[in-house]
């Protein structure tokens, strides 16, 4: 199935939407990489020129999106982030309620006296951090826990 990709800017804030079918009721969109269902009413009438969405090259230094929790819409999986091999976690660039978007850092782990700096493979809420600098981890330990 195709799905059409836009990057959409609401305030000062870019998101990456894909919809597969916007004729389809609900709408399956992927926000961010999140998948929701949306109704969608007819306000062509109502739309002003200045509320318009055009889809637009990405913002150099995109803000982090604020989340939004929608009446009727399931609260977001919870995403383990995990080490990718045992080592010592230098530091932590990452608090519980911080925001991430895909390729910030979460921490960087020192594993075979190289530093490695850990990125985030998705983006989403840190709900939990389960290290602190200095902490020795193992392969496939859970270093933070995103919604």
């Amino acid at each position: 199935m195709h799905m059409n990709a836009l990057r959409v800017k609401i305030g000062n804030r870019w998101f990456t939407v894909e919809i597969d079918d916007p004729r389809a009721s609900p709408v399956r969109a992927i926000v961010d990489g999140d998948e929701v269902e949306v109704l969608l009413e007819d306000q062509a009438e109502e739309i002003q020129p200045d509320h318009v969405i055009q889809p637009s090259a990405p913002d150099p230094a995109p803000t982090r999106p604020e989340p939004t929790p929608a009446a009727g819409v399931a609260p977001a999986p919870t995403k383990l982030f995990t080490s990718p091999m045992p080592g010592v976690i230098l530091s932590v660039a990452v608090s519980a309620g911080d925001q991430v978007v895909t390729g910030d850092e979460i921490c960087v782990l020192e594993a075979m006296k190289m530093q490695q700096m850990l990125r985030a493979d998705w983006s989403g809420i840190v709900r939990t951090v389960h290290v602190e600098a200095g902490q020795q981890v193992q392969d496939g330990d859970t270093i933070v826990e995103l919604e």
